[in-house]
Parts: structure tokens; C-alpha cells; sequence
């Protein structure tokens, strides 16, 4: 567990270096004023998770999963972000909600690209969680039109 969450910090900061500091920081609090200036686009990505285990309100130790699909791509200065907008998985008589935005583009081969998310759930049953992810590639079937 530990090496993932290390490559999960790893990739935070690759993007913050490569998206944040060269584009221009995305700022969660000014998210509606920012969003009348999105210009939107056609691609999405898939996303699944587990959020971190915490105890609820009768001090049973859980955790839930989450998946789904992105909004599509909603330009942001020289790249792009996603909305995301999901329930975890039903954990005993619970479930939470995950609303947010991802960060920009992180570049994988200069062609693919992945978005990272972090934040807590919604306050539900006594506790909320942390979630830390990445989505998956966008189009991880496509074939390059040049074949390779």
C-alpha cells in the first residue's frame, strides 16, 4: 500500500510541476466563477477507487469503493479538467458522495494523458473519508492512426 500511495505523491507532483506551474493553478474555491469561462470538449475517463477506512458513527471500521465515467473535457488555461460527480459503493446503512474536479492533464508519452483526484466525501453516518486517485487513460483501445 505504501508504494502506491508513494507513486500516487509522485504523480501529484509531477502534475502540479508539469500542469500547475507552467498553466496557471487551478483553484477549487473560485470553481463557479471559472466554470462560466470552460469551453467544453468531447473525451472522458473512467476512474475506480477505494476511499481510505475510517470508523462510523458505532466505531465499525470501514472503507467503500468508488467507479464511474468523467464529465467530458472542460478546457483550463494550456490544458484541461474533468467534473466528476459519483456515490461510493453502500457500506452497512451508508454511502457517500464525491463531487470535484480533477487536476490538469499529467502526460504519460506525450500523447495519453491521466488526471489526479483528491478530497474527502461527503459527511455521512458520523465520519467521511479521503479518497486519492488517478482516472485511467482516455480511449485505452484506440489504436494510433499511424499503427503504432
Amino acid at each position: 500500500m505504501n508504494i502506491i500511495y508513494g507513486i500516487l505523491n509522485y504523480l501529484e507532483e509531477l502534475s502540479m510541476e508539469n500542469n500547475y506551474i507552467n498553466y496557471g493553478g487551478y483553484n477549487k474555491q473560485n470553481d463557479q466563477y471559472q466554470q462560466q469561462s470552460y469551453e467544453r470538449k468531447g473525451h472522458n475517463h473512467e476512474f475506480q477507487s477505494s476511499v481510505n477506512y475510517e470508523k462510523d458513527d458505532e466505531g465499525m471500521e470501514h472503507s467503500h469503493r468508488i467507479a464511474g465515467v468523467t464529465g467530458p473535457e472542460i478546457n483550463y488555461g494550456q490544458s484541461h479538467v474533468h467534473k466528476i460527480h459519483v456515490l461510493t459503493d453502500t457500506s452497512g446503512d451508508h454511502y457517500h458522495e464525491i463531487s470535484d474536479t480533477t487536476s490538469t492533464a499529467l502526460y504519460l508519452n506525450g500523447k495519453k494523458h491521466i488526471h489526479l483526484l483528491k478530497g474527502q466525501t461527503t459527511y455521512d453516518d458520523g465520519h467521511k473519508h479521503d479518497y486519492y486517485f488517478t482516472t485511467l487513460i482516455e480511449d485505452p483501445t484506440s489504436v494510433p492512426e499511424d499503427g503504432k
